[in-house]
Formats: C-alpha cells, structure tokens, sequence
C-alpha cells in the first residue's frame, strides 16, 4: 500500500467548509419533484385551518373540539349520573324469581343499590344473579 500523499491527510483532519452549493445539494438530496410544492400546500392548509378554528372560538383541548358555547362539561357530567339507563350494573339479587312481579337489586358500582323491574325487550329468563346489566 502506498503512503498517502501530505495534503490528503491534512484534507481528512481538516476538512474544508460546505459553501451555500454544497448545502443547496444537502437539501435537495431526496427531494422529489413535487415535495416543495406539497409542503407549501400543506403548510397553508394547516394555517387556513387554525384561521377557521379561530374565528369558530374552537380551541383544542383534552375534551373536545367543540364550540365553547356548546361544550358545557358540568351538565354532561351531571347528566351522566342522573341518567342510570347509561349506567353499568350488577344484578345482586332476583327478588320473587319465576313470577310476573319479580323485581332485580342492581348496584350500580359507587352510587347505589336499586331495585328495579325488567325493561319490555328483556325476557326474565335473560337475567341471573351475579350479571352485569345495563
């Protein structure tokens, strides 16, 4: 093998620069014929976007993307609790089974025991003791 010539190897401790040529290569390198023209596209539809958000009053948040005067957090809530038909419960109990007055004890996790009757789609043979109910 021959030794390298003095200026290569200061060449590789020392390298020179990169002028504005070598940095316009660096960043075409990869590019395809429409990139600039797709990133300039999705560049104002991402602020068209936030001009429309803006003036709908929508802000992002953990909860919704809804306008402000139709999100409304405590009544939902609210509504939630007050609304059992939305909850999920467990059958505790079959109080008078096999009857035509047979009544259900629900708990429904962290509220409340209630005692109920079965709904006009629910036939008495589709409930047991121990099933979660709705």
């Amino acid at each position: 093998m021959a030794p390298e010539p003095e200026d290569e190897i200061k060449d590789k401790k020392n390298p020179r620069p990169l002028d504005e040529d070598d940095i316009a290569l660096l960043k075409t390198n990869g590019l395809g014929p429409y990139s600039t023209s797709i990133k300039k596209a999705e560049k104002e539809i991402k602020e068209m976007a936030k001009k429309i958000n803006d003036l709908c009053g929508i802000t992002d948040s953990d909860t919704s993307l809804a306008v402000p005067s139709q999100c409304d957090l405590v009544s939902d809530k609210q509504m939630m609790q007050e609304n059992l038909c939305d909850q999920v419960a467990r059958c505790t109990k079959i109080i008078s089974p096999n009857t035509e007055d047979a009544k259900y004890v629900i708990n429904v996790k962290q509220i409340a025991k209630f005692v109920v009757g079965l709904s006009d789609n629910v036939s008495p043979t589709d409930i047991e003791e121990g099933m979660r109910v709705g």
